[in-house]
């Protein structure tokens, strides 16, 4: 049985104030706790007549992550036969919307966006969550920058298992092997590695109104470098995007860990780089100090001398 909220019902203390959104689990709506005047939000699942456990699952996992990067659970209640629950109100907007309105998101913010969503996904790792959901619709961004992670209802708990076996997801964004049924941890850093590559160049990598066509692109993986399609997206972090979108989950990044940890060197460096062609407008000439002139293999992170353009030990070019 689906249901249907109007604009003024109320449920419980809830005054409904407008709809957000609706996906495939239930309608998110605007409200107005009449009590405390806290403005929230509220998402009623359609199919109420499923299973408590199946109706649950979605409160169950925000209420055990309680992290400034994911929408804040407030509680899980019923009015009238009517379950649903209450989240935090984010003032702002999806990603998805910014990037159907702007196209290619300046690679600076995208890295500030990117990092945000990275620590949320850390941080439900850390507490064995797996997303499988991870798209620009996904997150929200605040009017002060604050970002923050959404929409857990596919998200899966690995306890006794290292990989989710249900194939469910958005395609463009799902890992090839989200795809065969083996979604693993790995799969969400695949994720973030393609919302990355669609933020700074305004398309996705893989796309297709076929699924089958899509899965094979996916499979194959081969696709355009981010800084082929936007020339201001510097090379070092484009070759940074491709490894974390790899095909194959032992090219990528072993860990969102691991992940954050290379984003934080490639914008040190990137950061470095600008202030070498700053120094050297200026005055024609930069001699770096001893400390800059050691820098991090953007793939392996192992040191490398500044000039190098070859990683000595995993022969990727620099």
């Amino acid at each position: 049985m689906s249901v249907l909220i109007a604009t003024r019902q109320k449920l419980g203390p809830y005054l409904v104030l407008e709809t957000i959104g609706s996906g495939g689990f239930g309608s998110v709506y605007k409200a107005k706790n009449t009590k405390t005047g806290e403005i929230v939000a509220l998402k009623v699942p359609h199919h109420q007549s499923r299973s408590p456990d199946y109706l649950a699952h979605e409160p169950s996992v925000l209420s055990r992550l309680n992290h400034p990067n994911i929408v804040r659970f407030i509680e899980a209640t019923k009015h009238r036969d009517i379950f649903f629950f209450v989240m935090e109100f984010v003032e702002g907007e999806p990603l998805s919307t910014r990037i159907d309105r702007d196209g290619m998101i300046p690679w600076q913010e995208t890295v500030d966006i990117i990092t945000q969503v990275a620590k949320a996904v850390h941080y439900a790792h850390q507490h064995r969550i797996l997303h499988r959901d991870l798209r620009p619709a996904n997150i929200l961004i605040r009017k002060d920058g604050v970002v923050k992670v959404t929409d857990f209802g596919i998200a899966k708990t690995l306890h006794d298992t290292s990989y989710a076996r249900t194939v469910i997801g958005s395609p463009p964004y799902m890992a090839p092997e989200q795809l065969e049924g083996r979604a693993t941890f790995a799969s969400d850093v695949y994720s973030i590695g393609v919302i990355m590559y669609e933020c700074v160049t305004g398309t996705l990598p893989f796309y297709d109104t076929n699924f089958v066509s899509l899965r094979h692109k996916i499979m194959q993986g081969k696709c355009a470098s981010p800084h082929e399609l936007n020339p201001d997206v510097p090379i070092y972090l484009s070759q940074f995007i491709l490894k974390s979108m790899h095909r194959f989950r032992s090219h990528r990044f072993k860990n969102i860990e691991e992940f954050l940890k290379a984003l934080e060197l490639a914008l040190s460096y990137l950061k470095q780089r600008e202030a070498v062609r700053k120094m050297t407008r200026k005055t024609g000439t930069y001699t770096p100090t001893r400390r800059a002139r050691r820098k991090t293999c953007w793939n392996c992170l192992q040191p490398l001398h500044a000039l190098a353009t070859v990683c000595p030990h995993c022969q990727e070019r620099q």
